[in-house]
């Protein structure tokens, strides 16, 4: 049941197609977003927190109800005949960990691009270093996000891009330790 996506296989070679001339209005971060999506046309970059809630909405259900599928299969309906859909939506986020936590201190960041990976289990965030890199804050967020998914067996990818479309791939498991072992040496620093 567990899953396990490489990173490597979302990373896009987009080294070609950044235009760092054309369209002078735009961004870099623009432009290498936009290669990103000629490349891959499922990358959006935006409703990153509500995309992802819906994408992990029933696994996190069947996770909160020890792994019940049937009953969570049943019990969706019933609550909404009783409350509605919407406010049946709002109890479950409230009442299940993963969704709450998703919803409410885990997803603070949001990435330049994303693609949620439905069919397997895997979010993947794009971001682009140009004028602000990723820092161990940062890291640190997408870290605490990547904890979180892995709790119901889904990944958390981070590829970030520089401004001429080199990627670069972050471990979150390990980047997280090391981020946090940074942002506690300059605690003591300062």
């Amino acid at each position: 049941m567990y899953n396990h996506t490489p990173p490597d296989s979302y990373v896009l070679d987009i080294v070609g197609r950044v235009h760092l001339n054309s369209r002078p209005a735009r961004s870099p971060s623009h432009r290498v977003v936009r290669a990103l999506q000629t490349v891959e046309p499922r990358i959006v970059t935006t409703g990153f927190r509500s995309t992802v809630l819906n994408a992990i909405f029933d696994h996190a259900l069947i996770e909160h109800f020890n792994d019940d599928e049937e009953y969570v299969r049943k019990l969706i309906p019933r609550l909404e005949r009783r409350y509605g859909k919407k406010r049946t939506r709002h109890l479950l986020i409230q009442r299940c960990d993963i969704l709450n936590t998703w919803r409410y201190r885990d997803a603070r960041f949001i990435p330049d691009a994303f693609l949620v990976d439905a069919a397997n289990w895997t979010v993947v965030c794009y971001e682009v270093e140009d004028t602000h890199p990723m820092n161990p804050s940062s890291i640190a967020e997408y870290a605490a996000a990547w904890h979180n998914l892995d709790y119901i067996y889904w990944d958390l990818h981070l590829i970030s891009y520089d401004i001429y479309g080199h990627p670069r791939v972050h471990l979150l498991p390990v980047a997280g330790v090391i981020s946090q072992q940074v942002r506690d040496e300059r605690k003591k620093d300062a």
